[in-house]
């Protein structure tokens, strides 16, 4: 209906109606996803209109890495480390965060940080914090500059989507710059896995610090499940 809605509006409203369709779309989901009984995972339908509203095209994780980040989000019983802020920090938030697991988010955009921190306040989604982390040089490396002193002692999953794939060594520098934040049991969750430059962060991992790598191929991307 709202499609149809859309296509005989006049031309000059037809970007306003979609507009107001998407938000509406947005608050409608996340209130259907805040009601779901504790430890519950989303419906795909609900992630797939989460991403159709969210926005931020071209950037916004998949569909199949959603729903992993989801499952996982229900699962961890400790706190949850994310390397760059989107969607996926809603999806923590209203998954993990309403069970008490805290999520610390690395952003290093300061604008999208605020409108992250928008986002989350707007919807009360509990227990996310969205930390200003400027990629700093580490000499072979760049990669955020993490707020070490606010940090939990360790982590037990981590959502790694950042930083950008154009920076100097991708996301390489997680495991050297956080690895006394990592427990053993930690589950690291890696996006774009099929990409050159995750592919080498990988191969790099398993070398120097012994993880474990399965690679999840899907319909619409492929990611990585890293194991100590």
């Amino acid at each position: 209906m709202i499609q149809l809605l859309i296509r005989l509006s006049p031309p000059r409203y037809k970007k306003t109606i979609k507009a107001a369709w998407l938000k509406y779309l947005f608050y409608r989901t996340v209130r259907q996803i805040a009601q779901l009984p504790v430890g519950q995972i989303p419906t795909r339908k609900m992630l797939k209109n989460l991403h159709l509203s969210w926005g931020n095209y071209g950037f916004v994780a998949n569909l199949d890495y959603l729903e992993e980040v989801a499952k996982q989000a229900v699962q961890t019983s400790g706190p949850i480390l994310e390397c760059g802020s989107g969607l996926t920090t809603i999806i923590l938030g209203l998954l993990a965060g309403r069970r008490g697991v805290e999520v610390f988010s690395l952003e290093h955009l300061p604008s999208w940080r605020s409108h992250v921190l928008d986002v989350l306040q707007k919807h009360r989604i509990p227990a996310v914090n969205v930390c200003l982390s400027p990629l700093r040089d580490y000499g072979d490396f760049f990669w955020y500059d993490p707020p070490l002193n606010i940090l939990p002692q360790q982590f037990q999953l981590i959502i790694c989507d950042g930083p950008p794939g154009k920076t100097p060594g991708g996301r390489y520098g997680l495991l050297p710059v956080m690895k006394q934040y990592i427990s053993n049991e930690n589950t690291i969750l890696l996006d774009d896995a099929h990409r050159p430059g995750e592919m080498e962060t990988l191969e790099k991992w398993v070398k120097e610090a012994k993880v474990k790598v399965q690679t999840q191929s899907r319909s619409q991307g492929t990611y990585a499940l890293i194991t100590y």
